[in-house]
């Protein structure tokens, strides 16, 4: 049996993983609207030099790229095969791990990133980080999943795929349950001010793109829980069934988006 692996990039949504490239598009379809909402609730000018942490597969560097026609777009991810129009005005993507990477203090008007501080063990110190990246004024943007706890579901099947993913999550060093509650206070404990926050549930048994995304999150992380010896196909077919059922509905996580800026004139940062 393959054991556990002991971070996010080695895990059951790797990108060795072949369905991947699908399930993150899958991912964009679903988060992308809110994720433009927020940052147009947060604030991005044309002429704004932007951060995005842990890009994916680009969709929202991408669009942070229009917005910016006049300023520019710093992609960073620790594995960008997927990114691949390297053609593109004002978007240069590059390749590492945002905790080690050297980024001078007041460089961006914006920083960006969305479910990626939950996976990284260090998340508290890199939310202090990214706000000394800002410039005077800047603003910093997360969105993070917290995920209801798998006891708490009504349904067996729900609990047992779930819970034993908590396993895998524990294992990796992400916290899913409890860190995107924190978001705001992280973001204040910064130092930024005016933090706003945006939330919306999200249901296992949807027919839109979350109902899809959450089949291929099932599919993808069912093969790893099995083959870890976790589960058995069986119990990964049965959420599976369960999740197709139109009579079924439970409430799987709350996306939080949290956004705060750094204060401007003597306060802010130089």
């Amino acid at each position: 049996m393959e054991e556990l692996a002991t971070d996010y990039a080695s895990g059951p949504l790797s990108k060795d993983t072949a369905e991947e490239f699908d399930r993150l598009r899958l991912l964009q379809e679903w988060g992308d609207p809110d994720t433009r909402r927020v940052l147009r609730s947060a604030g991005i000018g044309r002429d704004w030099r932007c951060l995005e942490i842990g890009a994916g597969a680009g969709s929202v560097a991408r669009w942070m790229a229009d917005q910016c026609p006049d300023g520019g777009v710093v992609a960073v991810d620790i594995d960008t095969r997927y990114l691949t129009d390297t053609e593109r005005p004002h978007l240069q993507w590059r390749t590492g791990d945002i905790r080690e990477l050297d980024l001078a203090p007041g460089s961006f008007d914006l920083v960006h990133s969305r479910l990626t501080f939950c996976h990284l063990p260090e998340r508290e110190a890199l939310v202090a980080r990214a706000a000394r990246w800002l410039k005077p004024g800047g603003r910093l943007v997360l969105g993070d999943p917290m995920c209801m706890p798998a006891a708490g579901s009504a349904y067996a099947p729900v609990r047992r795929f779930f819970g034993a993913l908590e396993k895998v999550w524990e294992a990796q060093g992400s916290d899913m349950t409890r860190w995107a509650q924190t978001l705001p206070s992280q973001l204040a404990r910064a130092g930024l001010v005016d933090v706003s926050v945006f939330t919306r549930a999200n249901r296992l048994g949807e027919r839109g793109p979350y109902g899809a995304l959450a089949a291929a999150n099932i599919r993808q992380e069912g093969a790893y829980l099995v083959r870890t010896g976790l589960l058995t196909q069986e119990d990964v077919d049965e959420v599976s069934a369960l999740c197709a059922d139109p009579g079924f509905t439970d409430i799987r996580s709350i996306t939080v988006y949290a956004w705060g800026r750094v204060p401007a004139g003597p306060e802010g940062r130089s």
